[in-house]
């Protein structure tokens, strides 16, 4: 480069290219092979195929998974349930963890568009030239020692100035509802089945959707419009909910110990009048766990309703709030994330301490209770895994797919084969959502 051109790029504020030594190739002089280059992109598409599908199959047995560990995780057994603050408290902690260790080992930015270290972060960018890349200083030189590996103390540094910038205040909003979110899908894997609340998190695209169109003006197709009624349709059979045997039993037993004349109690072989007593307590019983069944469904669909506007709004924020002010590494944004989720789920705990009387953080912490958290705390990274190699419509396929999944394992787990109700509903579901992200 002459000192003419290189004067007036700097004058017009653009830095100038930097060659390495013995990495500059002359592209006129050498002839690209008309037989590797295929070969190459043969290799390469398979690869990508393969891990588009296998991302893709983690991606359905980490939602089947995390649906039925969660919902029979916080079945109430003779001691009780675990705390749902403790739980996200946890699962935050291990996001923060993860996000740190993968922004210290794996965050190496290699573009603009995918470095941690653009100036709104750190002091250092990186800039291009051709197909090599070159890491520059605050001054816009190349690092000194560059060939060198940095030190585990100066990824450590770097990872934790990327992580906690200036600017990273503005992931507190999402990080705080996305908070609530999870506290309300635990709280609503009290009340329903895996199946009803695998259907029911499905409103999350009715919910974006409405936050988009009246909050952010963002204009909706037609498909789009009648992807909607159909697949609220569909939810709406995946949550029909039938009193189950044990619900039957129970609310027989509740009424044998009311009644001071049971037929129950007073079993007199052959009388009429007792079956008839023993056959109207069974009706009574059978309704009254009909009524115990409509109001768990009522107050867990209200649950994940909640959690599904949560969602939306957080999603919705960060894509139209932050997506074009920030331009991070997934780990470093996810860690953000976490850390101010951690510390609003900190203070749910401790507003829990205070409510109870003796309150310990781990009571019934089972090994369900263990692996919800832990599922819970890589579901963030799946996902960011899932779209690196597959796009947002295989995404919504995959979590089609994780119905049927759910609805088969669910069966195989209770022995009880699944409704019609329940197989049309699916189906809408799956109908609807596909369609709705294949734009």
């Amino acid at each position: 480069m002459s000192p003419t051109s290189s004067s007036s790029a700097s004058a017009r504020g653009v830095l100038p290219s930097i060659h390495i030594p013995g990495a500059t190739r002359d592209k006129s002089s050498t002839s690209p092979s008309p037989v590797r280059p295929s070969l190459f992109c043969k290799t390469q598409e398979s690869d990508n195929a393969l891990r588009k599908w296998a991302s893709l199959a983690v991606l359905i047995v980490f939602t089947t998974a995390t649906s039925i560990v969660s919902q029979r995780s916080r079945a109430v057994g003779s001691q009780g349930s675990y705390s749902i603050a403790t739980a996200v408290f946890l699962s935050e902690l291990l996001k923060v963890c993860v996000g740190f260790f993968l922004a210290v080992f794996c965050n190496s930015p290699t573009t603009i568009k995918d470095s941690a270290s653009l100036p709104l972060f750190s002091e250092k960018a990186i800039a291009l030239d051709g197909d090599d890349a070159v890491e520059l200083d605050d001054d816009g030189i190349q690092a000194r020692g560059n060939a060198v590996k940095p030190s585990l103390l100066d990824r450590i540094k770097r990872a934790y100035n990327d992580i906690y910038c200036a600017s990273a205040w503005m992931m507190g909003v999402p990080a705080l509802v996305y908070v609530a979110q999870n506290m309300l899908q635990l709280a609503a894997n009290s009340y329903l089945s895996s199946v009803a609340y695998q259907g029911l998190s499905q409103l999350k695209l009715v919910t974006a959707a409405m936050i988009s169109v009246f909050l952010y003006k963002k204009t909706l197709s037609s498909r789009q419009w009648i992807s909607l009624p159909i697949l609220m349709m569909g939810v709406l059979l995946l949550a029909q909910k039938s009193p189950s045997k044990q619900d039957v039993a129970n609310a027989a037993a509740l009424l044998d110990y009311v009644s001071d004349e049971s037929p129950f109690a007073h079993r007199h072989a052959g009388s009429i009048e007792t079956s008839w007593r023993a056959s109207k307590m069974i009706a009574e019983a059978f309704a009254l766990a009909s009524k115990y069944a409509n109001a768990q469904l009522a107050a867990g669909a209200t649950l994940v309703l909640l959690a599904c506007i949560c969602g939306g709004f957080a999603g919705v924020y960060i894509e139209t709030r932050l997506k074009s002010s920030m331009s991070v590494a997934l780990s470093v944004r996810n860690a953000q994330l976490a850390s101010f989720a951690l510390v609003t789920a900190g203070g749910a705990m401790a507003l829990e301490a205070i409510g109870k009387e003796g309150w310990q953080p781990l009571a019934n912490f089972t090994t369900l209770a263990w692996i919800t958290v832990l599922l819970r705390g890589a579901a963030g990274y799946v996902v960011s895994a899932t779209l690196r190699y597959a796009d947002t419509i295989m995404k919504g396929f995959a979590t089609s797919v994780a119905i049927i999944t759910t609805i088969a394992l669910e069966s195989i787990l209770t022995s009880h084969l699944p409704s019609t109700v329940q197989v049309l509903g699916s189906i809408l579901v799956m109908l609807s959502t596909y369609n709705y992200v294949h734009i």
